[in-house]
């Protein structure tokens, strides 16, 4: 480990920080203890429940995130008729043999876009759709830029 010291801009401050050196027979041992820290993590996976009730194997178990921008045009907000907006989202990449577990907000451009919360509404393996709480235009929603960043953990065997 190496120590600099810098003066910050502007100020008779300094800052100070450290540089770890990796040397060339510690690579080896370094990318090991990544990937043994990194397969860790991912088999601490486990779903209790499903929307259907039926658990796939623990070792197929998945979880997939995603954002469904607003200005999808495949897949853009509608409006249902009843006041309320609506949108598809397709997860089909996740590769879930059964429905998911959703969980699913909306975010907008900035911190102040009134993006109305939202449910989620219909969920298949390959997709679910979110629909508005309170009432809003489909016209609403994209004009505040309103994003789905979702995430589903499932089964994929």
């Amino acid at each position: 480990k190496q120590w600099y010291q810098r003066r910050v801009p502007g100020t008779h401050r300094f800052s100070t920080s450290a540089v770890f050196h990796n040397p060339p027979k510690m690579r080896p041992f370094s990318c090991l203890i990544t990937m043994l820290l990194v397969a860790s993590t991912l088999s601490e996976l486990k779903i209790l429940s499903t929307p259907d009730g039926d658990l796939g194997p623990e070792p197929c178990a998945l979880t997939c995130a995603g954002v469904s921008r607003y200005s999808d045009i495949d897949n853009s907000w509608i409006d249902l008729g009843t006041g309320k907006a609506a949108k598809n989202t397709i997860t089909k990449g996740c590769g879930f043999t059964r429905a998911p577990v959703v969980t699913a907000t909306v975010r907008g451009l900035y911190h102040t876009s009134d993006c109305p919360s939202v449910r989620i509404w219909g969920a298949t393996n390959e997709d679910f759709n979110v629909v508005t709480v309170v009432d809003a235009s489909a016209g609403f929603m994209r004009s505040k830029h309103c994003d789905v960043y979702w995430v589903a953990a499932g089964f994929t065997c």
